[in-house]
Order: C-alpha cells, then sequence, then structure tokens
C-alpha cells in the first residue's frame, strides 16, 4: 500500500478526474482491485505499477474495491454505484476530526435497507484531537443504533476480527486508520481478508446467462469492449449472444471475439465473475451501445411498465403522488427517470393517500425513456431530492 503524505499524493493515483483532484471529492464511480495474501497483507493493487493479471495470480484473495462519491451533490452516483455494483459489504468512511453529516447517515440507512453488512473506518485519526475523535465516535456509534438498527463493535486488535467477521448481521465494525501513519491499515486489511463471501452466486449459476453492462470502450486492435458483473449463468467459449435492449426493445445477435478475468483471458465465465466481452459489431450497432444493456443467450422482451413493492425510508421526505410524480429509478445496471402511475399503500384502500416516509406501499411505474431488461425480484431504489425508498420488483407488464 502506498501511504499519503497529508496533501492527497496517494489520492492522486486513483482519481480520475481532474476537478477530484483540486476538490478531494469523489464525483465518479470506479472499481479497484486488491489482492491480498495469507496473512491478509496486500501483495498487489491495480492501481499499483502490477497489472490485474500480476496481482490475481499471486493474491490468496481477490476483492474489488468499489470507489463511489460521498458528497450529497453525487448522491444519484452513489445509489446507482451501489445497486449495480452487487457489493458484499459497504465500507463508509468518517473523518474523524468532524461530527458524521447527513450524508452519512443517508448511507447507513440506504445500506441498512438493502441488508448491506457496513464497516465504518474513522480516517484521519493522526491529526484528530483525543476528544474530537472521542465525540466522533459516540456520534458515529449513536447513528448506528438508530439508523442501521445494529450494534457498533469497536476493533481494537487483530483477535477482535474473528469475533465480528461473522456476525456482521447484527455488528457494524468500527475502525480507525491513518493515511499518513499507516496506523490500522493492516488491521483493516486483515479484517477485509476475514470476511465471508455474503452473495451465493453459486446458486445462480444453472439460471439463464445474464450479463449486465456496466461499461464501454474501444480497444485499439480489439473493437468495442464491454465490461461488467455476470449476474447469473454460464457462458464457454464459442457461444453466441444477444445484445439489447434498443430502442425498440429488441436484441441483436452478436460474435464474442475474447472474454477476459483481472486482465487474463479466459474460455468461460459464470455468475459472480466481473469479466470484459470483446464484442464485433458493426457500424450502426456500435452507435446504439450503451450502459445498462445485457447480453443474453436467449433474447427476451424488454419492457417500460413495472410493478415494485417498496418501502420508503425514514428521513424528510416530499409528498409522492400517482401521475404527477417523475423518480429517478436505479434497478441494478438499469438507471432512468420514471413516472409514478399508481400507488397502493399496504393496509390502506384509499388510492387517494400520497405516500409518505416510512410507508410501504406497491408502485406502478412506466420509464420515460426506453425499454429495459427487467424480471421479477429484482432490487430496486429510487431517489428524488430528498425522497429514498427501495423495494423489489415484483411484475412485469
Amino acid at each position: 500500500s502506498i501511504l499519503d503524505d497529508g496533501r492527497g499524493s496517494s489520492r492522486s493515483i486513483v482519481m480520475r478526474q481532474r476537478h477530484e483532484n483540486e476538490t478531494g471529492r469523489t464525483s465518479t464511480a470506479h472499481s479497484h482491485l486488491v489482492g491480498l495474501g495469507e496473512g491478509g497483507q496486500i501483495v498487489g493493487s491495480s492501481s499499483s505499477n502490477k497489472n490485474e493479471a500480476e496481482v490475481a495470480q499471486k493474491a490468496r484473495r481477490l476483492i474489488t474495491l468499489f470507489d463511489l462519491p460521498g458528497h450529497e451533490a453525487y448522491l444519484n452516483t452513489t445509489i446507482n454505484g451501489i445497486t449495480k455494483s452487487v457489493c458484499d459489504y459497504g465500507l463508509i468512511l468518517v473523518n474523524a476530526k468532524q461530527p458524521p453529516t447527513e450524508i452519512t447517515r443517508r448511507h447507513l440507512n440506504i445500506c441498512g435497507a438493502l441488508g448491506i453488512p457496513t464497516v465504518v473506518v474513522l480516517t484521519k485519526i493522526d491529526d484528530c484531537p483525543d476528544h474530537v475523535l472521542r465525540c466522533t465516535k459516540e456520534e458515529i456509534c449513536a447513528n448506528i443504533r438508530t439508523v442501521g438498527d445494529k450494534k457498533p463493535f469497536e476493533i481494537r486488535k487483530e483477535l477482535d476480527i474473528d469475533m465480528v467477521a461473522e456476525r456482521t448481521d447484527i455488528l457494524t465494525p468500527v475502525l480507525e486508520v491513518s493515511s499518513v501513519t499507516g496506523q490500522g491499515l493492516p488491521t483493516l486489511c486483515k479484517l477485509l481478508f476475514a470476511l465471508p463471501k455474503r452473495r451465493r452466486h453459486k446458486e445462480k449459476v444453472n439460471r439463464p446467462f445474464e450479463f449486465l453492462i456496466d461499461d464501454i470502450f474501444t480497444v485499439t486492435g480489439v473493437g468495442v469492449v464491454v465490461s461488467g458483473l455476470v449476474n447469473a449463468g454460464e457462458w464457454k467459449k464459442g457461444e453466441a449472444l444477444y445484445l439489447g435492449p434498443m430502442s425498440d426493445g429488441g436484441f441483436v445477435k452478436t460474435v464474442v471475439k475474447s472474454v477476459h478475468l483481472a486482465r487474463t483471458p479466459v474460455d468461460s465465465v459464470w455468475a459472480g465473475h466481473s469479466a470484459c466481452f470483446a464484442l464485433s459489431l458493426n457500424k450502426d450497432q456500435k452507435k446504439l451501445l450503451r450502459k445498462g444493456m445485457v447480453l443474453l443467450k436467449h433474447p427476451t422482451k424488454a419492457a417500460r411498465s413495472f410493478t415494485a413493492e417498496i418501502i420508503s425510508l425514514k428521513g424528510r421526505a416530499p409528498t409522492i403522488r400517482p401521475g404527477r410524480t417523475q423518480i429517478m429509478v436505479n434497478i441494478l445496471n438499469v438507471r432512468q427517470c420514471a413516472r409514478i402511475k399508481d400507488i397502493q399503500i399496504v393496509g390502506q384502500f384509499d388510492r387517494s393517500i400520497p405516500l409518505a416516509a416510512g410507508k410501504r406501499a406497491v408502485v406502478a411505474f412506466e420509464l420515460m425513456h426506453r425499454p429495459e431488461y427487467l424480471r421479477s425480484n429484482m432490487r430496486l431504489v429510487i431517489r428524488e431530492g430528498n425522497f429514498t425508498a427501495v423495494g423489489i420488483v415484483k411484475e412485469v407488464l
């Protein structure tokens, strides 16, 4: 690992945009591969001089870190990153020199509503007075109890890791680290090494193949390359795939030229892999390619209307009424504005009652721009202003 000089030297290695280095705020979502050795020590990362293939060969365990914005101005980007990454755990970084902000509480609330266990990391402890650190720790622990509905567990020594690693459903680990002195970083790495995999991707291998496109690249000498997550099923070399949905809701057949995992060519991928597919597309098809598409073995019908059961998170929220409310919907890798057609609050028969904070309801949505690949049981997060809700797709219309 590379220590910081206190002025953001290590930050410049992982940030992509110029304004991110200038302001110190992450505004885009991107991932970094980290390899851990047998004892939990870092053996390499994609942000260092080593490439991903070398890291994958040397590591005992591979961890993909998704760097998401923490500032409220980029909350939509953060929510989209949480839904499309299908992450196992959430690491929430808190500046130890100031009390937790409202956006920190919202991050805890969203992760808790989605069932994502969290780890709270207090940073900058090298430049933080003891009384300020103590007050910050007390406030974040109070937020964990009220917002996250869990018990905070402060990790003071490595023996605490074994106690908390298997109990993240009821405990939230709290660590103190310094990126300047390196204090607490070895303990954090050992915690990441000890945490068990939470997503049961092996159970989805027998389902139909489903690859969620997260990013698109044009590589010289290769052509179009799409990256993303194999959410279900298995693909083997030689099998054709269908790309879509297009603007008319249809799918186009494409040939897979090559597939890479951690920049290593492979002949097959299955559920749980973050892979890159090199596709054979003509000029017109390349223009239609966009994030949010999928690769399937068998084309299916795309949809614009669906119903979902949601629960609005507690907090400040405007009144949501059907017919005239448009809201941003995040369903896995799909991010699009949708219109609320109907609301039926659970336990209420009067449809004129508006949806308020803390209520559970069955809501009918209609996507505003184009049809998307949707199916039942997909997780979704909707957000507009101070209103945030999480839920699950019940029926595709």
